[in-house]
C-alpha cells in the first residue's frame, strides 16, 4: 500500500492553509512544532484555533512574533534565497524533512528568478524572504513526513486575474495571479475563481509543484483522515478551505496503477567529466527523479555520452532548462514513458538500540528488495565502531521480518 494524501482546494490554497489541513488530519503537532523551532529558534509563537468558514469548520493558523530571533531570521525580512537554505541545513533536522524543504525553496527560488530576469542568487522578494514562508515551508514538509505519506495529488486550483497585491519593502504592486504562482503550477489544473482576489500563493505554489502531481479526479484510496485548514478570508459564495484527505492505495501491478513520466536527453561530447557530474546534479536540483549517462559512439567515430533525465510531466520546464544552463548542448529529447511502481514504504527498525529507516518495496504483497537509508546506518555505524555493512545487513533483515509478520 501506498500513503496517499489528496489535496481538495475547496477555497483556496496557502501554505498556512495546507499545514494548518494537516495538523488537523493528525499530523503530530510536537514533531511539526520540533522541525520549525529548529529552523526558526525563538520566532515565532503559532497555535491553530476552530473556525467556521462557509458553514463549515476548520483550523486556521495563528503566527505572533516571537521572544527572540536570530540575526538574520527577522520576520518580514527579504533575504537571498541562501539565506533560506543555510537557515534549513544548520538546523539538524531529518534527511527527509531537510531534503524536501530545501527543494521546495529552491524551487520557488527558480521561479521567482525566472519571472524576475534574475539569477537564482540575487532573487530578494518579500513573498521568498519572510521567515512565515519558512515556517509553512518546513510545518508542510514535517508534517507529510510524520504522515508517512508518499504521494500526493491535488485537485484543480482557483486563479482570479485583475487586481494586485500591494506594494511592499519598495517593491511594485504584483498583478494577480502573481507571476511566480503561474510560473510554478506549469502542468497543473486550473479553474475560474468565483470572486477577485489571491486565491493560490506562491508558498503554496512551490510545495504544491514540489511535492503534488495534479489529479483532476481523486485517486482510489482507503480513507482515514480528513483535516480542514482555513484561510483568513470568509467569502459568501465559497467555503475557503482546503480539505486534506489521507489514506492509503493500492499499488499492484494493475494498469491503473502505472505512471506517466517523461526522459529527457542530450547527446553530449564536448564537456569535461568533472562538469558532467555537476550537470547531473543541477538535473536533479532542478526536479529529475533520476539522472544518468549512457557512454555512445557520434558521427566521424566520436566518443560522448547521452545524458538522461526521468522527471514528472510538470518538472519539465525547469529540468529542460537546466540541461541548457549545466551542458553546451543546442537540443534536448523528449519522450513519454510509462513505469509500473511497487508497493513501497518506509519502516523504522531497532538496531543496536536505535532507530534506522530502511525503505521496503513489495509485490503482491511479499518484501521483494529492502534497501536501508544510508546516512542512518553511517550515522548508526560510525558510533557504534561496527561496519557500515554490517549495520545495513541488520537493519535490511530487521526490516525484511517485520513487514513479513505483518503480511503473514
Amino acid at each position: 500500500m501506498t500513503r496517499l494524501a489528496y489535496l481538495d482546494v475547496l477555497g483556496g490554497a496557502a501554505g498556512d492553509m495546507l499545514l494548518a489541513a494537516l495538523l488537523d488530519a493528525g499530523a503530530p503537532e510536537t514533531v511539526v512544532r520540533g522541525a520549525i523551532d529548529a529552523v526558526l529558534p525563538g520566532v515565532f509563537l503559532w497555535r491553530t484555533e476552530e473556525v467556521r468558514r462557509g458553514g463549515l469548520r476548520g483550523r486556521h493558523l495563528l503566527v505572533e512574533p516571537g521572544p527572540t530571533a536570530e540575526p538574520g531570521l527577522n520576520p518580514g525580512r527579504s533575504r537571498p534565497l541562501a539565506d533560506l537554505l543555510v537557515a534549513v541545513g544548520r538546523a539538524g533536522l531529518p534527511a527527509s524533512i531537510a531534503e524536501g524543504a530545501e527543494r521546495v525553496l529552491e524551487r520557488l527560488g527558480r521561479a521567482e528568478a525566472t519571472v524576475h530576469g534574475v539569477p537564482p542568487s540575487e532573487v530578494e522578494v518579500h513573498e521568498l524572504g519572510d521567515d512565515d514562508t519558512l515556517l509553512d515551508v518546513v510545518g508542510v514538509v514535517a508534517a507529510l513526513d510524520a504522515l508517512d505519506v508518499e504521494r500526493v495529488v491535488v485537485s484543480s486550483l482557483p486563479l482570479a486575474f485583475g487586481g494586485a497585491n500591494p506594494g511592499t519593502d519598495g517593491h511594485p504592486a504584483i498583478p494577480l495571479p502573481a507571476p511566480v504562482s503561474l510560473e510554478l503550477l506549469r502542468g497543473f489544473h486550473l479553474r475560474p475563481a468565483r470572486t477577485g482576489g489571491e486565491w493560490v500563493t506562491p508558498t503554496a505554489a512551490a510545495l504544491i509543484a514540489t511535492l503534488a502531481e495534479p489529479g483532476p479526479a481523486i485517486p482510489g484510496l482507503a480513507l482515514e483522515a480528513v483535516g480542514y485548514g482555513a484561510g483568513a478570508r470568509d467569502p459568501e459564495d465559497v467555503p475557503n478551505l482546503l480539505r486534506v484527505l489521507v489514506g492509503s492505495a493500492p499499488a499492484s501491478l494493475a494498469p491503473g496503477a502505472d505512471r506517466s513520466l517523461v526522459v529527457l536527453e542530450a547527446n553530449i561530447d564536448d564537456l569535461p567529466a568533472e562538469l558532467l557530474a555537476d550537470a547531473g546534479e543541477a538535473l536533479l536540483a532542478a526536479g529529475a527523479l533520476d539522472v544518468w549517462t549512457t557512454p555512445v559512439v557520434m558521427k566521424k567515430g566520436r566518443p560522448a555520452v547521452v545524458l538522461s533525465a526521468l522527471c514528472e510531466p510538470t518538472s519539465v520546464g525547469a529540468v529542460r532548462r537546466a540541461f541548457f544552463l549545466e551542458t553546451p548542448t543546442l537540443g534536448v529529447r523528449s519522450s513519454v514513458v510509462s513505469r509500473t511502481e511497487l508497493d513501497r514504504r518506509v519502516e523504522s527498525v531497532e538496531v543496536a538500540g536505535t532507530a534506522v529507516r530502511v525503505k521496503v518495496a513489495l509485490l503482491d504483497g511479499r518484501v521483494v528488495t529492502v534497501k536501508p537509508e544510508h546516512d542512518d546506518v553511517r550515522s548508526l555505524a560510525e558510533a557504534s565502531g561496527r561496519p557500515v555493512r554490517e549495520i545495513a545487513d541488520r537493519a535490511a533483515a530487521a526490516a525484511r521480518d517485520a513487514v513479513s509478520e505483518r503480511v503473514t
